[in-house]
């Protein structure tokens, strides 16, 4: 309600709506005060950026959609794509090694044996063709050959690859160090 009183103008609230400003003026100084304060912990070269939604003004170009990289496939199985994974049997990959017969020449292929080896590094060394299990262990990192102690791990199967294109691999056959080689080559697809 608005008094007028001569010359004076006065306004005078119920209390009702007085406590209802003075919570609104409140919150807002608590919410300014707030933002302040975040915005003052980010750091300068911490940048956010948001991509534009199917409902928004602005949209990629079709040619920026057209060249934006596809994300990686599930489940980590990237390497799919690779030069060195063969989606071929155990008899096929033996007779794809066979044909460029030296010292590290590889492939990956897919077991089909064991659910808990989901891969297997087939690989020529020494005038024989060596078949070993890429193991999923329960961290969900991979390892080759059955359980070690302090084995090699890695988080991906291209980890593996990289891995052991520039260290040995040490070999076995029968529990006996047959000797160690390097990724060195894989036949073409």
């Amino acid at each position: 309600m608005a008094l007028v009183s001569g010359s004076k103008r006065s306004i005078s609230l119920n209390t009702s709506v007085r406590k209802q400003a003075s919570l609104s003026e409140c919150l807002t100084s608590a919410a300014l005060t707030q933002a302040r304060l975040n915005l003052s912990k980010r750091s300068p070269e911490k940048k956010s950026a948001t991509l534009p939604h199917s409902g928004s003004n602005t949209s990629l170009s079709a040619e920026m959609r057209a060249t934006r990289p596809l994300p990686p496939p599930p489940f980590g199985q990237s390497y799919m794509e690779s030069s060195w994974f063969h989606n071929v049997t155990r008899e096929q990959a033996i007779a794809l090694i066979k044909e460029r017969a030296r010292n590290g020449y590889f492939l990956l292929r897919p077991s089909t044996s064991d659910l808990n080896n989901p891969l297997v590094l087939v690989l020529w060394f020494k005038d024989r063709v060596y078949n070993v299990p890429v193991r999923k262990r329960t961290d969900s990192r991979y390892a080759l050959g059955s359980l070690k102690a302090d084995e090699q791990t890695f988080a991906t199967v291209e980890e593996i690859i990289k891995f052991y294109s520039k260290e040995e691999l040490v070999l076995y056959s029968g529990g006996i160090q047959m000797g160690r080689t390097r990724l060195t080559d894989t036949p073409s697809k």
